[in-house]
């Protein structure tokens, strides 16, 4: 195992998704690439309005913001003596995920899961579940709520 891709969004499952990876590449020798995407903004929708409303690009404070803290995981896990990078791309997460992984011929991706109630998929869906079903890759998928170990 070459290379793994750590997906990592600034929530508590990335703090889990970076452990296991950390032993993963420790156990492999493998390089690591810290990966996160901005994603679009969705403008809120007007009452009655008869077009839904089209994602924009995130704000240049937004980008910046997530880069800065994309960069602090960076140096926490190579202070580990992780071989490892970061990338950061904007857009859809789910397709951005899936085309910037096949670029980089990865050959394990984690991600974590946030486990939405049903009501939530039903509306927004899971990148999770995106990925997993045409991901032509491994994922392993952490949950968020697992219990620390």
């Amino acid at each position: 195992m070459k290379t793994i891709v750590a997906l990592v969004d600034f929530t508590d499952a990335s703090s889990k998704v970076l452990k296991h990876a950390h032993m993963l590449t420790s156990a492999f020798g493998s390089r690591l690439i810290l990966m996160h995407i901005v994603p679009l903004e969705v403008p809120v929708a007007v009452y009655g309005a008869e077009v839904a409303p089209v994602p924009v690009e995130p704000t240049p404070s937004t980008v910046v913001a997530s880069q800065t803290k994309l960069d602090e995981l960076l140096q926490a896990v190579t202070r580990l003596g992780v071989n490892a990078t970061a990338l950061q791309f904007t857009g859809p997460v789910a397709e951005t995920v899936l085309a910037e992984t096949g670029r980089l011929n990865a050959d394990l991706v984690i991600m974590g899961s946030h486990h939405h109630n049903a009501l939530y998929h039903l509306f927004i869906g899971s990148t999770t579940n995106d990925v997993l079903k045409r991901a032509p890759f491994p994922v392993l998928v952490v949950p968020c709520d697992m219990a620390e170990s």
